[in-house]
């Protein structure tokens, strides 16, 4: 495999053709408004066929893509579960483009089949797999196919392909770079048995799902020739082209309606897998005129642990929110990044070489997710788009995986994508977060069915609920995040593991004066009684972690621990819990209409000693009546406490500069507090 990273700077589309100028030139009135829908419903048509046919979690919760792809690799239209799929897909494109097209030795031809998950030419990390299938008209390739999703085993050291542990890349597993696995239409045996030896802990997955992409793929590529047959290869090309073209003049058109400016925010997790740390992800974004570059300088280097990334994954990234938040009305193509610039220095744990391990690069961008989220809202903001300037949503990342072999004696690894799939949504600037809004990487994504998983994984499901005091506060809250509870029965044992982040300092960041999501610990009990109660019909069984831990029914081995957890084993009837974030709040929390205190406090969503103390809520506990009077007076008394605290700015950051972590806390942070690199790190 050649070491060419020129191709993953080839996002922006690439110059139109004579034969599209002419497609284009020929579409008729209405054309491309009826067919580029077309071509929507067709990726729309792939994704719900993907979702039925794969057997991952990931499949069934619909945390994927299905895109259409230029003759040269251009985004067309995808239909996506997680955007940035759609984006680092045309890096696998473009790299089979330039090195196999006139290689005699492979080629591209009608029926040809290609597969790759190498991070550094498609991937965001290896777990992420896409199939690709040229589309031919008449001997010419006209357009391609491509559907990606998470594969949650890749045969690294640790199940479930995002290693904790991984200190390289050679620590990773499974990498495929951009290649050829079938021709005339049919998969090759071998590469299969490949793959399958590859990933020994889940084979019978990795096999399914590969053919499921594939099907997808030969979908989609029907779906186009059926309509080139129907309405000709120009129309077809030019409403392509044309998407592509819409987008980037429409991007244009909004960001020069938008304030120019210079618009800063930082954000930091603490840990790189193998040892706690501060990482701290800073942006710089500007706005000029009809431009708009994010600018990352001044992050972290990057490590010898698994939490890196490279610059196009933090590209890849900066679609989840562009084409889901300020885009989201038009099309999803690659001329949105146009207009838009990337600066990602080499050697931040945001662009690492290209040896290092990016394992768990989604969980290290979710920094870049909170960054852009913020910034771009205090953009939005001051250029008077107030609807969608919103509180970055949930953004930890909380993978849990579960290994083993089920109840049909077949081995598996898997993610919970259920708890994936339930962080909080950002508060807005007129409405409270959603609870257990989603997936901050697939935001259209949905929690599989519980009955479903467990039909595969065989652990049972004791308890899913929204967790007390999990989002961010303000006038308008973030949403709730939630908790699960599984314990292993069917088998003797199970691995589980989490390589979820914030420990103790929240990645989310508030919005004017609210507050962040807060961090929760990792709980797990061994050696329990929970079935034997269960047997018995014992009337206290707990039904959410609140109970759990407070009311201790449940006897066992109870372990408090961080958020980064290792592979560890579980044997029968020992309990697993997780967790997922808030959203981030928006506003100051004396302006919280008490009326919706109330309606939390009478959900269960907050606990007293938050309306007491952060809201400064007077009510009665027993009737839910609200003291106005006395709230009032408790909020106007803290304002006044919040102006005797209050000091000069120049006086505040003289005495908060003189402030510096721990040495302990600063180990992969980089020199305090500029976060300049502070060692070499050699990977052999």
């Amino acid at each position: 495999m050649p070491l060419d990273l020129e191709i993953n700077e080839r996002f922006k589309p690439e110059p139109r053709t004579d034969f599209e100028t002419e497609c284009m030139e020929r579409l008729q009135p209405g054309e491309y408004e009826i067919y580029s829908e077309k071509l929507n419903n067709i990726v729309l048509e792939g994704k719900e066929i993907l979702t039925r046919v794969g057997v991952s979690g990931f499949f069934h919760s619909g945390d994927l893509i299905v895109g259409l792809y230029t003759a040269k690799g251009d985004l067309v239209t995808a239909y996506c579960g997680v955007f940035l799929h759609s984006v680092t897909t045309q890096i696998a494109i473009k790299y089979i483009l330039k090195y196999f097209k006139d290689d005699p030795t492979v080629g591209i031809r009608e029926g040809d089949i290609f597969y790759a998950n190498e991070a550094l030419y498609g991937g965001v990390h290896n777990p992420d797999q896409a199939a690709v299938m040229p589309i031919f008209h008449e001997g010419e390739l006209v357009a391609w196919a491509a559907t990606a999703v998470h594969q949650p085993e890749t045969g690294a050291i640790e199940p479930g392909g995002m290693p904790v542990t991984a200190r390289t890349r050679y620590d990773e597993g499974m990498k495929l770079p951009p290649m050829k696995i079938g021709e005339n239409y049919q998969i090759r045996n071998d590469i299969l048995e490949m793959m399958a030896n590859m990933v020994s802990r889940a084979p019978r997955m990795q096999v399914i799902d590969t053919k499921a992409r594939v099907v997808d793929c030969d979908r989609i590529r029907v779906r186009i020739q059926e309509l080139i047959k129907d309405k000709g290869i120009h129309v077809v090309v030019g409403v392509m082209r044309k998407m592509i073209e819409v987008a980037e003049e429409a991007v244009y058109k909004r960001l020069e309606s938008w304030e120019d400016g210079t618009y800063r925010s930082v954000a930091f997790f603490d840990t790189i897998g193998t040892q706690d740390s501060l990482i701290r992800c800073f942006l710089t974004l500007k706005k000029e005129g009809g431009k708009l570059t994010f600018d990352f300088t001044g992050s972290s280097p990057e490590n010898d642990g698994s939490f890196n990334s490279f610059a196009h994954i933090v590209r890849a990234h900066s679609a989840i929110y562009l084409f889901g938040v300020p885009f989201a009305d038009l099309p999803t193509a690659s001329g949105i990044f146009s207009p838009i610039d990337f600066v990602v220095p080499l050697g931040t744990y945001l662009n690492a070489n290209w040896d290092a391990s990016v394992a768990n690069s989604p969980v290290s961008n979710s920094g870049t997710m909170a960054v852009i989220g913020h910034a771009m809202a205090k953009l939005l903001f001051a250029s008077g788009q107030h609807d969608i300037a919103t509180a970055v949503y949930g953004c930890r990342g909380s993978s849990f995986v579960v290994a083993g072999v089920n109840q049909w004696g077949v081995s598996f690894a898997d993610i919970l994508a259920n708890v994936f799939n339930s962080e909080g949504g950002g508060a807005r600037s007129d409405r409270d977060g959603i609870d257990s809004w989603g997936f901050p990487w697939g935001c259209w994504g949905k929690g599989p069915d519980v009955e479903d998983m467990e039909n595969e994984q065989p652990h049972l499901h004791l308890f899913f609920k929204h967790l007390q005091n999990s989002m961010g506060f303000g006038k308008y809250r973030g949403g709730s995040g939630a908790t699960i509870g599984v314990a292993v029965q069917s088998v003797p044992a199970l691995v589980y593991q989490s390589n979820s982040k914030n420990h103790k300092v929240p990645t989310s960041l508030g919005l004017f004066g609210g507050y962040p999501p807060a961090t929760h610990p990792g709980l797990s009990l061994k050696n329990t009684d929970y079935f034997e109660k269960a047997e018995r019909g014992d009337g206290d069984l707990p039904s959410d972690v609140m109970e759990l831990v407070k009311d201790r029914t449940i006897q066992g081995d109870y372990k408090v621990e961080g958020n980064i957890r290792f592979a560890e084993v579980f044997r029968r009837g020992d309990i697993f819990i997780g967790s997922s974030s808030g959203g981030s709040g928006y506003g100051d929390v004396l302006d919280r209409d008490p009326k919706d205190v109330i309606s939390d406090l009478r959900k269960g969503m907050i606990s007293e000693e938050v309306a007491k103390r952060l809201y400064k809520l007077v009510y009665n506990s027993s009737t839910w009546a609200v003291d106005e009077e006395a709230t009032v007076q408790a909020r106007n008394e803290e304002r006044d406490a919040r102006k005797r605290r209050g000091k000069r700015y120049e006086d505040f950051v003289a005495e908060w500069s003189k402030h510096k972590p721990s040495e302990d806390a600063l180990s992969y942070y980089g020199a305090w507090p500029n976060a300049e690199p502070t060692r070499q790190i050699v990977r052999i």
